[in-house]
């Protein structure tokens, strides 16, 4: 009777062994498949990243052929429009605020980003004051010059 319980018992040891051991191979698996999932996702996201400054490229490319090509496609030097036409960017966008536009209409007009918009008017405003702006919030801290 001992000898049969003997040989259960080892037969439920080595089952345990093996399941111990598929199971370990398994979390290991799983681990090296996350670490493949991350690496992927970081992989499309610099895909991401490439594919939008190409097309911002390829957009620019675009927008001056156009623009040679209204010049008539004429070689040489790209002469400066007069200064009376072309005024500054910050000189615009404070024209544009004055009229009453808002940062989101500017933005769409001057075809950049709003954070842009409000970077320049608030460089433009400490400019014309001789310091830098102060914030109005009290947890964020002021740039004085």
């Amino acid at each position: 009777m001992t000898m049969p319980l003997l040989v259960l018992t080892f037969i439920l040891l080595l089952a345990t062994g093996v399941i111990l051991l598929v199971a370990t191979r398994l979390v290991r698996a799983l681990r090296h498949t996350i670490e493949l999932e991350s690496r992927i996702a970081r992989l499309q996201e610099g895909v991401n990243l490439l594919t939008d400054t190409a097309e911002t490229g390829f957009r620019q490319v675009a927008t001056e052929i156009e623009r040679l090509s209204v010049r008539g496609g004429q070689p040489g030097p790209v002469t400066p429009s007069p200064p009376a036409v072309a005024r500054p960017t910050a000189a615009r966008l404070r024209a544009a605020t004055r009229r009453g536009k808002t940062v989101k209409e500017i933005a769409a007009t001057e075809q950049v980003s709003e954070g842009e918009v409000r970077l320049r008017l608030s460089l433009a405003a400490a400019g014309a004051s001789g310091r830098t702006r102060a914030t109005t919030e009290p947890d964020r801290a002021s740039l004085r010059a």
